[in-house]
């Protein structure tokens, strides 16, 4: 998540509802940032309308589930409250620290990069969380980049291969006798001569979808299978190839049009499947969500309407504070 994008995030923090000053109180006071007058001022709000007190009782729920991750959040909130005089004693210690902390910041800095490099500019294409890309290859094919993903790409006259170091992407590709078409993808490799078909990567799970034409998939020390339009393979580490499935390409591999589609499904796989998109950080404290299932059609530009469908057709309410949506029961 870039900087923009949480503090648009931040920006969203409402401050006239019961939930966000709730949130804001809990901070103050699990972080001990409340004196005796402000815990005095506490119990004043908490008083003072019968919602206060629902919507302490909802966030305390959820400082439970977050902890440190929420504080971070709310600080520029918290931070614009007025000081009181044991916090302006605090600020002035923490200014005698201000070198080192420089020091510290500088170090906490290189790490990050580093990290960055890592898991980003090492690869020759990647997308962020919700980001979806279209690259034209040198060869005439076509790669979909989706949410979350990292590819290395070597196609010119020579060659025609692409390593998926996570996530999922979806070739169509030009063909080609002469050059084989290769997709390294942890323990999967596939291998095409002009076909159209998706993987999807996480961690040495991997799964290999075709949408026209005939793949070839090899997984480990296992034979390699022909899979085919409208079939499905996966390759778990240690077990090679599974047996293929029958499946809806078009709807297994939708989220190349901005849409998801789901057909019967548990609500739990479906928010699993929405936290890849949603850059906000999704909380899910429903019993019902393993059971209980759905079909339905997710828009990835109006996630916020789904979920307003959702709260309408199951006894669920979605909170949405910030950064933070937190799917529950009414």
């Amino acid at each position: 998540m870039s900087d923009d994008d949480t503090m648009q995030m931040k920006m969203e923090l409402d401050p006239d509802d019961p939930m966000d000053q709730a949130l804001v109180w809990v901070s103050r006071i699990a972080t001990g940032e409340a004196d005796a007058n402000a815990l005095a001022e506490f119990e004043r709000w908490r008083d003072s309308d019968a919602r206060h007190e629902k919507a302490l009782n909802e966030a305390r729920r959820l400082w439970l589930m977050l902890g440190e991750p929420l504080e971070a959040q709310y600080a520029p909130v918290m931070a614009s409250l007025p000081a009181t005089a044991a916090q302006r004693q605090r600020t002035r210690r923490r200014r005698a620290w201000r070198p080192a902390l420089a020091t510290a910041a500088a170090l906490l800095l290189a790490v990050a990069l580093g990290d960055q490099w890592h898991r980003d500019w090492r690869y020759d294409q990647t997308t962020g969380t919700g980001e979806q890309r279209t690259i034209a290859l040198a060869d005439g094919s076509t790669m979909w980049l989706n949410t979350g993903s990292a590819a290395d790409v070597q196609v010119d006259e020579d060659q025609r291969h692409v390593h998926l170091a996570r996530g999922e992407a979806y070739f169509d590709v030009a063909h080609d006798p002469q050059h084989p078409f290769t997709v390294d993808a942890g323990n999967g490799h596939v291998t095409v001569l002009g076909t159209a078909f998706g993987v999807r990567r996480e961690g040495e799970h991997v799964v290999v979808t075709v949408q026209r034409g005939r793949v070839r998939v090899a997984g480990g020390d296992a034979s390699a299978v022909f899979v085919t339009a409208d079939e499905q393979v996966r390759i778990h580490p240690g077990e090679g190839v599974a047996q293929i499935e029958a499946v809806s390409a078009e709807q297994a591999l939708s989220w190349r049009t901005g849409r998801l589609q789901f057909e019967n499904r548990r609500i739990g796989e479906v928010l699993d499947e929405l936290k890849r998109y949603d850059r906000r950080l999704m909380l899910v404290s429903y019993p019902q969500a393993e059971q209980q299932r759905v079909s339905s059609i997710v828009d990835l530009a109006r996630l916020d309407e789904w979920y307003d469908t959702l709260e309408q057709s199951l006894p669920v309410k979605v909170t949405r504070i910030g950064p933070v949506v937190w799917i529950h029961a009414s």
